[in-house]
């Protein structure tokens, strides 16, 4: 039933979401579904300083708890390690800190409980989320002489 409603709510599951940051639309999570549940996920392959925490954008947070994500996962595909937390938890167990000027929560992966490793499907489609303070680049049209 939870699938059925995700799905009608923001389209066929998975889906890669994005907020812009970095003067870019950056993929930060994806929903995805684990034991028929929507999840929110993140997958670690060769960023650079995760090494303890990790952050998720407020909006996103609120975006996947808004379409029934009870779980939000972690994943690091060089090593095969997994972690999840309930969703319900992560502003619990994290704090509230600014990157590149958009809200996220940081949570400590210490704070996560390990599972298996397990492969997700791939998300063929993205949505842009706003992040409250700048969701589109502002642009401006160069005057012709």
């Amino acid at each position: 039933m939870l699938r059925n409603t995700i799905s009608q709510a923001s389209g066929a599951v998975p889906v890669a979401l994005a907020v812009w940051k970095r003067a870019r639309w950056c993929t930060v999570a994806k929903i995805t579904i684990l034991d028929d549940e929507p999840v929110l996920a993140i997958a670690h392959r060769a960023q650079h300083g995760v090494t303890s925490t990790i952050s998720i954008p407020v909006s996103v947070l609120a975006y996947a708890e808004q379409r029934g994500c009870a779980w939000f996962y972690f994943r690091r595909d060089t090593t095969g390690e997994m972690w999840r937390l309930p969703i319900v938890d992560v502003r619990k167990q994290g704090w509230l800190a600014a990157s590149d000027g958009v809200a996220e929560v940081f949570v400590p992966i210490a704070k996560m409980r390990p599972v298996l490793w397990r492969r997700w499907p791939y998300a063929e489609r993205v949505i842009q989320i706003s992040n409250e303070q700048r969701d589109r680049p502002a642009v401006r049209q160069l005057a012709l002489w």
